[in-house]
């Protein structure tokens, strides 16, 4: 009978062999599969979409966001957000200012510049108290917010606090 690469040690199929103690079974198989830890941008999505009961109606590819609500006829609420998915200081703020709007609360100030205002203050706090840096491009992101809002509260005849008086220009 003459050799065949199937019954040849270590031609075709693996054969297991013994070397000093260790069983060798042929090539290695695929690697086992870890839990990639999450990123402190992701646990910070979970986070918040548990503490505030919030779905993510979608992941935005663009610097803007929506929060809303639904409201059924049964009582129920649905809180959702478009927003940015965070992977830098800006969208993550995006992502956060959509969330405290949920924080906050809808319609709980007299303006909604105002209501803009707060909400910006809150995502601070939060980007604080979780090591994300405020960058000047955050920064830039929410003077243009805030400027866009005092002048749609101007456009409509509201009533602009004083304190927000300083946003009516054209951020430089």
């Amino acid at each position: 009978m003459s050799p065949t690469p199937h019954n040849l040690p270590g031609i075709g199929h693996p054969v297991a062999r013994r070397t000093r103690g260790l069983r060798l079974v042929g090539p290695p198989g695929p690697p086992e599969r870890t839990r990639t830890p999450l990123t402190d941008y992701q646990r910070l999505v979970h986070e918040l979409k548990h503490h505030y009961k919030i779905s993510i109606r979608k992941w935005r590819t663009h610097m803007s966001g929506i929060a809303y609500e639904l409201t059924y006829r049964d009582g129920r609420i649905k809180r959702l957000i478009s927003a940015p998915q965070p992977r830098s200081p800006v969208s993550a703020a995006i992502f956060l200012h959509e969330v405290g709007h949920h924080a906050i609360g809808f319609r709980r100030y007299a303006s909604r510049c105002l209501e803009e205002h707060y909400v910006w203050q809150w995502t601070f706090r939060e980007m604080e108290a979780r090591g994300i840096r405020i960058t000047h491009r955050v920064m830039r992101h929410f003077r243009r917010s805030m400027y866009h809002y005092v002048k749609r509260s101007h456009q409509r005849h509201e009533h602009v606090p004083a304190e927000l008086a300083h946003f009516g220009h054209w951020p430089g």
